[in-house]
């Protein structure tokens, strides 16, 4: 399949121009009598049913293509974590991967089926106290705490490479169970069941499964061979289970005074292997209700046994692509599993397994992890270490900032599938495209987003720079011939199975912010001042200059389709202008959702927001192009696009409002407008009075945006009026950060349907508090300034303020939460939230 696919990219370049357009091909001339006009029949055939615009990847080679990718990176990288959706996860960055998850439950009480209480994906609705990665360095190691009622969980995975590894090298789990601290005795459960399986998403793999190759074991502690097969992912492999032996696990009296259970004797071992596949049912996604459902059906085949039990049943079919292995320890207790990958073979099974799993289990991987754990803190202090000269964190926030950064690194999923786009001919799916992403959440949103991810890969251009550039490589090349990317990247059956139906299908002309411009503009100011080493800065200009003709198409795209009628005006897309559903008509493209805009949308609109992302990225082309030593004529557009938008008399035109000295948008509005029920049983409805051309009265988030990308001049009057504004407690100013919307605004904190809490009308968000500090930071620093001493005490002020929310929300909740309570200042929405949240580790280094 690979072969087929780079035969199809190959030809896509051949045969398109760089405007996308497929050219007739001169060696038809050859053709002669009735074969030339069969073909010419049968080109005009093809090129009308030719896929539009919006279904073709753009004409331009793939940035994941890059040399950089290849070689020991991409071998380095090919096993992961990749499956944010699930609890714990992993697979390959192939199209058809090798999977691995984890389920546990208590096999001992008929609860687990009764409750549902089996975990596997992750959710909400699960209320586990905690769970997350506390640390994970994105290639080889994390270490993950879980707390699910009476059990406490500690789950770590290790990556490793010997010389008898083949590809993507070879990795373990180990998974440790015990009480959770605060159980009752009376209450606590005895035995956990750890369920790890292993998928080929290849209906036919490249060898046939072989399952417990050696018969089962009479002691796990000696180690079993589970699983061997081949994989076109990894090639052969062998799978392996040892149970382990923890301090806490010695044989030490119970509080009985009985004496506990030997460690030999405490695990069981059952198993099932099957095909993934029946018909066009696919069993990988709900593997969770297969098990339940196949160990219920064991159960009341021997409904007289003295004691429930929730075991699976010990077979295995022929053609098997689904090994599931139950594991069942006494408390506390501790599985290892470990992958194998090999170079042939006869490789699996071989006298040198026996080794190589013990250098992955037992005493040699607590010594491994340990040497993980310091590699780990000692690249931390590296890379987020403060200012000169600063205090070192306290533990508290520390300890909060590397979980943040783990979590946000250790859900970086990897998908391939492919969009369903709106066109004119219907919904259709756009090409089959990989993506490597950071997830905002891994229990609401196991998915890209595009605006989001612009905020994510600040944090992993920090803590890998290559690894970022990978992420942003993959987004830039799901580029379509028009220079649109979809907002929301839903690729592959297990992404889609978590997205609500109305979000599934992208439109065209709906855009999303160009976060992304925030790190390349990072790169942009590495390149032009020259911050590095000189093999990252070589990096950076091969990087920037492959991604040159996407940039172009991307910027090209906004700077066009998402134009205001007014010069250097600009207008989001995909308002729904004829609703009466809604109080105020969403705005999903911005990002910023449910913040108010003007009341009855429409062409009049201009939007401060996306004016100043144009700004920025802009001002990011024009140093790109600069530094690569482009001719004049190619970046000049940018250099004088980036004046016009920085022109303070221009943006002042379009967006300030004398009267209330705020930037605000513009718009058809008016401030009359509420929800109303004529009956019980109907839907409430809009009611407005005539709305009229007008500055939208919203002081929020948007009225900052010439603030945050730093469009004011130091000592221009509207600067002092938006911090004056800012700092207000009667408008954004909390003691938890800055909200979302003016406690002052007509739509503060109000519903935009009876059942649509509100979103960004009030609420702190860590993403733009974290913008709003750089920009602090920096007319702090603008020496001679009259408002440089202002924006250096509001800056530690607010700093202070988040800081200290987050650290007293994540040491009472266990989380990091989506957003912030402005009044309580208590975590809210989908958690955890290992996204933008996550920026509190740039705030605590002051970076």
């Amino acid at each position: 399949m690979g072969s087929r696919k780079k035969q199809q990219q190959q030809q896509q370049q051949e045969n398109f121009t760089p405007d996308g357009k497929r050219p007739l091909h001169g060696n038809l001339l050859l053709l002669g009598g009735g074969g030339f006009l069969l073909a010419v029949a049968v080109l005009i055939a093809l090129e009308l049913s030719r896929a539009p615009d919006e279904l073709r990847p753009l004409s331009a080679p793939k940035l994941t293509s890059l040399p950089e990718f290849g070689g020991d990176y991409k071998d380095k990288m090919l096993w992961g974590s990749y499956r944010p959706g699930l609890y714990f996860g992993m697979r390959t960055r192939t199209p058809k991967g090798l999977l691995a998850g984890l389920l546990w439950f208590d096999p001992d009480t008929l609860e687990t089926l009764m409750n549902r209480e089996m975990r596997h994906a992750a959710t909400q609705e699960d209320e586990l106290s905690r769970y997350g990665w506390v640390r994970h360095d994105g290639e080889q190691y994390g270490r993950q705490t879980l707390v699910d009622k009476d059990y406490n969980i500690s789950l770590t995975m290790v990556k490793h490479w010997g010389p008898d590894s083949g590809r993507g090298g070879d990795w373990a789990v180990r998974v440790h169970a015990q009480h959770a601290d605060g159980s009752k005795p009376s209450q606590r459960r005895r035995r956990v069941s750890f369920a790890m399986y292993i998928s080929d998403e290849e209906d036919k793999p490249k060898s046939p499964w072989s399952v417990l190759p050696f018969g089962e074991p009479s002691d796990l502690k000696d180690g079993v061979h589970l699983l061997s097969g081949g994989s076109s992912a990894v090639g052969p492999w062998s799978f392996h289970a040892v149970e382990s032996a923890h301090p806490e696990d010695s044989s030490s009296s119970s509080s009985s005074g009985k004496q506990k259970r030997p460690v030999s004797k405490r695990a069981r071992l059952d198993h099932l292997a099957l095909p993934a596949t029946e018909g066009e049912y696919d069993l990988r996604l709900s593997v969770r209700e297969l098990i339940m459902s196949i160990v219920y059906e064991q159960y009341q085949r021997h409904p007289d046994e003295e004691k429930f039990r929730l075991y699976l049943p010990n077979g295995a079919s022929t053609g098997s692509t689904l090994g599931i292995f139950q594991v069942t320890v006494w408390l506390p207790g501790s599985v290892d599993f470990v992958f194998l990958s090999h170079k042939s073979p006869e490789g699996a099974g071989g006298p040198g397994d026996e080794a190589r799993v013990a250098a992955l289990s037992g005493d040699a991987l607590t010594q491994l992890m340990a040497y993980h754990e310091r590699r780990y803190d000692q690249h931390f202090e590296q890379v987020f270490s403060g200012p000169a000269g600063s205090e070192p964190l306290p533990e508290g926030q520390l300890e909060m900032a590397k979980a943040a950064v783990s979590n946000l690194i250790g859900s970086m999923g990897y998908f391939y599938g492919s969009s369903q786009v709106k066109t004119e001919r219907g919904v259709k799916p756009a090409w089959d495209a990989p993506l490597f992403t950071a997830v905002p959440s891994r229990s609401f949103f196991p998915r890209g987003f595009l605006w989001d991810e612009g905020f994510h890969q600040l944090l992993v251009q920090r803590w890998s720079p290559r690894m970022s550039r990978d992420a942003i490589a993959h987004w830039l090349d799901l580029m379509n011939v028009q220079g649109w990317i979809p907002r929301e990247q839903i690729l592959g059956a297990e992404a889609l199975q978590r997205v609500p139906e109305e979000f599934v299908v992208q439109d065209p002309t709906h855009a999303n912010p160009p976060s992304l411009f925030l790190p390349i503009a990072n790169m942009a100011r590495q390149l032009q001042q020259e911050q590095g080493e000189a093999e990252e800065l070589a990096a950076i200009r091969a990087f920037v200059s492959a991604a040159w003709p996407r940039l172009e198409a991307w910027y090209t795209w906004f700077n066009t389709s998402q134009a205001g009628k007014e010069p250097t005006s600009y207008r989001w897309h995909g308002r729904n202008a004829t609703t009466q559903l809604e109080l105020n008509p969403k705005t999903l493209a911005s990002g910023l959702d449910d913040y108010p805009r003007a009341s009855h949308p429409g062409t009049d609109e201009r939007h401060l927001d996306l004016r100043c992302w144009m700004a920025l990225a802009s001002e990011a082309m024009a140093t790109i192009g600069t530094a690569l030593g482009l001719p004049a004529h190619r970046v000049a557009p940018y250099i004088a696009t980036h004046q016009a938008l920085s022109d303070l008399s221009i943006l002042n035109a379009l967006h300030w409002d004398p009267q209330s000295q705020m930037y605000l948008d513009w718009g058809l509005h008016t401030e009359e407008v509420k929800l109303q029920r004529r009956t019980y049983s109907a839907p409430a409805m809009r009611v407005a009075t005539p709305p009229s051309l007008r500055h939208v009265p919203h002081f929020g988030y948007v009225s900052l945006f010439p603030l945050l990308m730093r469009l004011l001049p130091p000592d221009s009057s509207e600067l002092g009026a938006t911090l004056e504004h800012l700092a207000s407690t009667e408008l954004l100013w909390t003691r938890f950060g800055l909200r979302s919307l003016a406690a002052t605004s007509s739509m503060y904190k109000k519903h935009n349907t009876p059942s649509d809490k509100p979103y960004w009308r009030g609420q702190v968000w860590v993403n733009i508090n974290y913008l709003v500090l750089k920009a602090l930071k920096h007319y702090a620093e603008q020496q001679g300034g009259p408002y440089q001493e202002q924006a250096a005490g509001l800056y530690t002020q607010l700093r202070a303020h988040v800081l200290k929310n987050l650290e007293v929300q994540y040491s009472g909740h266990g989380y990091l939460y989506e957003q912030y309570d402005d009044v309580n200042g208590r975590g809210s929405g989908s958690h955890p939230f290992n996204g933008w949240t996550a920026l509190v580790a740039l705030i605590a280094v002051e970076a």
